[in-house]
């Protein structure tokens, strides 16, 4: 969605509302030059959203700091 700074001011609350509501981004404009852009808070910490979400999936076996050269038959 896209819109003026001039609109914006004028129904603030109500845009804050529905890209609460819709999840929405929100372009603001002054004279058609794009100036900021609203978007919906996100509460999730996590900076990557693959890590942590596969708990106690894997296994790891063995100690991965072992030097692994003497399981393999080096010709």
């Amino acid at each position: 969605m896209e819109i003026t700074a001039a609109n914006f001011r004028s129904n603030c609350f109500k845009i804050l509302d529905e890209v609460d509501k819709k999840h929405i981004d929100v372009v603001i404009t002054k004279r058609g030059k794009p100036i900021a852009k609203l978007v919906r808070y996100e509460t999730d910490s996590r900076s990557d959203p693959l890590l942590g979400g596969l708990p106690n999936v894997g296994t790891t076996i063995g100690d991965l700091t072992e030097p692994f050269e003497d399981a393999w038959e080096l010709d």
